[in-house]
């Protein structure tokens, strides 16, 4: 098993058969990912480079299902993250072309109509006040008490991004297909040095700033330098940017990550006690200096 992405409804492995390895991952069924694993393979078979998709089966589905699980197998890229070895110059570039593409890119009508398309209000904004709730109601422990010390802080930001997503909905802002996830831990690069994309998990149909808050500013201080901004953009071509959109994503995404931490620590009772205690070590970080909830603030 792989200890890789902080996704509580997925289990990773490495699987070698007939001498070939492959990453699968499993879900249970009320998790699958079925429409984003068609879309993700729909790109690749389109032509679109640098995609990881998942592989069809002998029956040509995506997915297998056994036992309430959805599995599905990748091809295993055997590399390191862009966060763990930092992109060259040239793999920016590549990044930025990429996405152009991605961008550029159109689903059959019966798949576009399954995407996600964004609301302008994540989700986590009602997981949030759950949490609060909860918290309230048992408030012991250490996690119970960081939350309250930060509960201000929080709820102020979840207003402000529902407020951020109402103002951003009346522009009405073309949407394009996005990946939606694309920080450096989901880029792969080969010992070849060649760049992959990851975790399609998410596609959605979104304003293009959905992708390019990850590489304007990033979503953590140091991940992303202004020179390598500089370099995917060279690849990307250059645009206007949309301050509110970004603003808008840097919230949500905020909002998205304390919710699906918090989650994990508050309401999720079947979690192993090693499984809390990583969420609320990750929930706790995303309050430090340079983290995506001061980048949300000072972007306001």
């Amino acid at each position: 098993m792989l200890h890789v992405g902080h996704d509580a409804h997925a289990w990773h492995y490495r699987v070698e058969a007939s001498g070939a390895h492959y990453f699968v991952k499993v879900r249970e069924m009320r998790n699958a990912r079925d429409v984003a694993a068609s879309a993700c393979r729909h790109l690749y078979e389109a032509g679109v480079p640098h995609i990881v998709a998942p592989l069809r089966s002998q029956a040509s589905s995506l997915a297998v299902r056994e036992g309430g699980y959805s599995l599905m197998v990748y091809p295993l890229i055997d590399g390191a993250t862009g966060m763990e070895s930092a992109l060259t110059e040239a793999q920016w570039r590549v990044l930025g072309s990429f996405l152009k593409q991605v961008h550029a890119s159109s689903l059959p009508s019966d798949l576009t109509q399954l995407v996600a398309t964004e609301t302008y209000r994540p989700a986590e904004l009602d997981l949030i006040s759950q949490i609060d709730q909860a918290v309230s109601r048992r408030n012991a422990g250490e996690p119970a008490a960081f939350w309250t010390a930060r509960r201000d802080e929080i709820l102020a930001l979840a207003a402000r991004t529902e407020e951020l997503g109402r103002e951003l909905a009346r522009l009405a802002l073309p949407r394009v297909l996005c990946h939606a996830d694309l920080h450096t831990n989901n880029v792969m690069i080969d010992r070849d040095g060649e760049l992959w994309v990851i975790d399609w998990d998410e596609p959605t149909r979104a304003p293009k700033e959905r992708d390019l808050m990850f590489v304007v500013g990033g979503i953590r201080a140091g991940l992303v330098e202004p020179h390598e901004t500089a370099r995917f953009f060279e690849g990307y071509g250059e645009m206007d940017l949309n301050s509110l959109a970004l603003t808008y994503y840097r919230h949500a995404w905020a909002v998205q990550d304390i919710g699906s931490y918090a989650e994990q620590v508050f309401l999720a009772p079947g979690l192993g006690a090693a499984s809390r205690a990583d969420a609320a070590r990750c929930l706790r970080l995303l309050f430090e200096p340079g983290a995506i909830v001061e980048i949300a603030r000072e972007s306001s």
